[in-house]
């Protein structure tokens, strides 16, 4: 069943199994990516989803509709949650009692092959560009996947990791900023050949200033 996200939804709120399976393989890699860059879990991951899926179907009653191309963004934002609440009661039963042990990974997870670039670059070039990821704070990281690598608009990535749009513009704003201060330029210029139309009027700042 090839249908968009928003008539796929539509049939399951109706309990038409067949779409809630198309939905569930059409969305499964993406909210897979960005499961496992939070988690850094595999296994952790693919339980989340797994588990969001089966409490969306058994509560399929009690949801609404959903604007045209909001399917996706509500996906990652019960994601986010559902993982979130696995994560505490995880901590929970190991007994941590850090603050941030209930939470979700410490860091958002990237690796140079998450990068279309990563084939030309040297191994060097590729310890530089993980460098100069982790000099953004996690929050950062999540805002730039979010944008760069599935491509949602700001006031999207705002409601997935609950803040204001201009605070999710700021994000990335900073986090462009703080990568080109970091990279050298020929991979700086790489990156940006990989997010050239999103980058655009970024990088027009930048080269103004």
């Amino acid at each position: 069943m090839s249908l968009p996200d928003n008539s796929l939804w539509e049939n399951v709120l109706a309990g038409d199994e067949r779409a809630f399976e198309a939905l569930f393989r059409q969305q499964y890699p993406a909210l897979y990516g960005y499961g496992l860059r939070l988690t850094g879990d595999e296994e952790m991951a693919k339980d989340g989803i797994q588990e969001l899926f089966q409490r969306l179907w058994q509560r399929r009653a009690r949801l609404g509709q959903l604007a045209e191309g909001a399917v996706r963004p509500y996906l990652f934002k019960a994601l986010r949650h559902q993982l979130a609440n696995d994560a505490r009661a995880h901590t929970r039963r190991a007994g941590w009692h850090t603050a941030y042990a209930a939470e979700l990974a410490a860091d958002f997870h990237y690796s140079p092959e998450d990068f279309l670039i990563a084939q030309e670059l040297s191994e060097a070039q590729r310890v530089q560009l993980l460098q100069a990821l982790a000099q953004l704070s996690n929050r950062q990281r999540e805002a730039i996947y979010l944008k760069f690598f599935d491509g949602f608009a700001y006031d999207r990535i705002a409601d997935i990791m609950g803040l204001n749009p201009q605070s999710a513009r700021n994000l990335i704003y900073q986090s462009l900023h703080v990568l080109r201060q970091h990279l050298p330029p020929a991979v700086w210029l790489l990156l940006l050949s990989q997010w050239a139309l999103q980058v655009r009027l970024f990088f027009n700042v930048f080269t103004n200033n």
